[in-house]
């Protein structure tokens, strides 16, 4: 075996050696399949310049459910999950120990075959609001139990998932992809050697990491436009023109409903006003009446104490289309 496996005293410990390298969470984002992150902002976690992701409840219930997702996955499968398996542990690689990671479970391949590393497969627990085609399921998932697989030196897996508005349970066996593992293996030592150690700044790839970098814009400079980014700028003219055409037909929809309701609370279909349940086509109620603070009065009368209590506010940055 070219691993070492570690068995932390205490789940603080556990984090802190998931510090010192890659762990399969995050593989999907190195690799750009990872809907929820992306390699800049994992890079700043990395580096400690922005703090580490913070457990929310979704995280913390997905955690919780692990053992309630594995028990299910048993019944569906029939096979046997090991049981020393569902704890914080971790597999480091021994020739790049930056290579590590924490199976959610692991369980005999053949339940009636020899208990052995041979025999041995990983199980990936997830808990989501979607649903999951099996036949299409998460490109990050798939990554993440494939970094898992490789770094153990097993060659079979599985996915089990439990999609909580449905209470539905699916799952899907996955077998050892050789070819996919050496290259997320070759993206990740990149990313691990030149960014995380080397301090290089991974490229933004979306707007949430264009503003991470550059909250304000540098006065005075302007960057010149390729083609493509000239035809994108007469395709937002042209939409946001069909936009305000809606929007002033939409208000003109509206004024002649409101006209039409009048007095009344709402108007029903022809021929429905007599049954005990009209059918209404649209309703003009006055919403409940509210409170609010009177910031320029309080700032009259009250001028020291409402210094006190300013802050400043950091401006964003407002996009304009110019283009006529």
């Amino acid at each position: 075996m070219s691993y070492t496996i570690i068995r932390p005293k205490d789940r603080q410990e556990w984090l802190s050696h998931r510090e010192g390298g890659i762990g399969s969470s995050e593989v999907g984002t190195i690799l750009g399949l990872n809907p929820f992150d992306t390699p800049l902002q994992l890079w700043r976690r990395k580096r400690h310049i922005d703090p580490p992701m913070q457990e929310n409840e979704a995280m913390l219930m997905g955690h919780l459910l692990e053992d309630a997702v594995a028990q299910r996955w048993q019944i569906a499968t029939g096979r046997t999950i090991i049981k020393r398996s569902a704890t914080d542990w971790l597999i480091v690689n021994q020739d790049r120990p930056f290579l590590r990671v924490s199976p959610d479970r692991t369980f005999w391949v053949d339940p009636e075959g020899k208990q052995n590393e041979g025999n041995k497969g990983i199980l990936e627990c997830k808990t989501t609001m979607y649903d999951i085609d099996p036949e299409d399921i998460p490109l990050h998932w798939f990554a993440q139990l494939q970094y898992q697989l490789g770094v153990a030196e097993m060659e079979y897996g599985e996915l089990g998932w439990l999609c909580l508005p449905r209470r539905s349970f699916g799952h899907k066996p996955i077998a050892f992809d050789r070819e996919f593992f050496e290259w997320a293996v070759s993206e990740v030592e990149k990313f691990w050697i030149d960014n995380v150690q080397g301090g290089i700044e991974p490229l933004p790839t979306c707007v949430e990491d264009v503003l991470l970098r550059n909250p304000k814009h540098t006065a005075g400079l302007i960057v010149e436009a390729d083609p493509s980014i000239v035809t994108t700028c007469e395709q937002l003219r042209d939409v946001k023109a069909k936009i305000k055409e809606l929007e002033d037909e939409k208000k003109e929809c509206e004024e002649k409903i409101k006209l039409s309701i009048g007095e009344a609370e709402g108007i029903c279909a022809p021929g429905t006003i007599g049954l005990a349940k009209p059918t209404i086509l649209a309703t003009w109620k006055a919403s409940k009446d509210s409170t609010k603070f009177n910031e320029k009065r309080f700032a009259d009368e009250h001028p020291d104490l409402y210094k006190q209590y300013r802050e400043v506010k950091t401006g964003g940055r407002l996009f304009l289309l110019k283009l006529k």
